[in-house]
């Protein structure tokens, strides 16, 4: 049966790149941890190392098994965090992951409104891709996430916060910055900066609502990141169909949006680990998002973006 410390003297010299280095780590000599990694190779059945001129390398079957270790380390160094946080009385934090784009836009108006009651509250913002945000989820290394709705999925818990049309951006003195809503046809022959297929859900949906209006705009970039879009947009390289979160930032940068006629429309939820058991500190920030997101200023006409909350 493996033992908690072979496979710590493991994790230390895939981390160390030497057994002396492990030792040092682990504080115990050089041939304890020669004879933990061997005591473990006989309990897996498959070498970790080649031995070659004095030097360990990992084996494939190594590297592999290396990967689910840190996985499980990783939620064990989590567990030592929070136990030495109850020891030592510090307050208890939140970890949040949210998409880039929320990051810099209602996340930091959300969290100005939560630190009202818990100043001293410590926050970790992860902002990262969608099914990044998922993966954390399940594996239960955050606490919550604000992001974009997704299909059912087992092991967590979503809560719509958010409804939102798509915009479309475009430079300033941009000849459709004259309309008051922007229809599809009006993209025909636009250069324009898309989304990278198969990595937006956005994506059928925008080439769909062209297709339809027999608008032919030319697709000169594509990307997934919404900022990037709207960067692309302020340096001029074309017009993009936008989601409404960083309008305002990018305002100041020459960027000018309007509503944009069609059915897309972005749903964004508050996501949870499942288990349903949540501090009362999980409750007073849920509590601090839904009163942002009833009244978060966009920077542009909320009556012609027709949101719902």
């Amino acid at each position: 049966m493996m033992q908690f410390r072979q496979i710590e003297a493991f994790r230390c010299l895939m981390l160390a790149g030497t057994s002396v280095g492990a030792a040092r780590k682990m504080n115990v000599t050089q041939p304890a941890i020669s004879r933990l990694i061997a005591d473990l190779e006989s309990t897996l059945g498959f070498r970790l190392f080649n031995r070659s001129k004095g030097r360990l390398e990992p084996t494939i079957a190594g590297v592999r098994f290396y990967r689910s270790v840190e996985e499980n380390f990783l939620g064990l160094e989590r567990l030592a965090q929070v136990a030495a946080n109850i020891r030592d009385e510090t307050p208890e934090g939140i970890s949040i992951a949210c998409l880039p784009v929320l990051a810099t836009s209602i996340v930091p108006v959300i969290l100005r409104e939560f630190f009202k009651y818990h100043p001293h509250v410590p926050v970790t913002v992860d902002s990262i891709s969608g099914p990044e945000i998922l993966v954390r989820l399940q594996d239960m290394k955050v606490d919550i996430a604000i992001c974009l709705a997704f299909p059912s999925i087992a092991g967590i818990e979503v809560e719509t916060i958010m409804k939102m049309n798509v915009m479309c951006a475009m430079p300033a003195g941009h000849r459709l910055a004259e309309r008051d809503v922007v229809t599809p046809g009006d993209l025909d022959g636009e250069n324009m900066i898309g989304w990278v297929p198969i990595l937006s859900q956005g994506y059928k949906e925008e080439l769909s609502t062209l297709v339809k209006a027999d608008s032919h705009p030319r697709h000169v970039i594509k990307t997934h990141t919404s900022h990037t879009r709207y960067a692309m947009v302020a340096n001029g390289l074309g017009v993009s169909i936008v989601e409404p979160f960083a309008a305002k930032i990018w305002r100041n940068n020459g960027v000018v949006v309007r509503p944009f006629e069609s059915n897309i429309s972005y749903q964004y939820v508050l996501a949870y680990p499942g288990g349903g058991i949540r501090s009362e500190l999980m409750h007073d920030f849920r509590e601090a998002v839904l009163k942002v997101s009833a009244n978060y200023d966009f920077g542009f006409d909320e009556q012609s973006s027709e949101y719902q909350i």
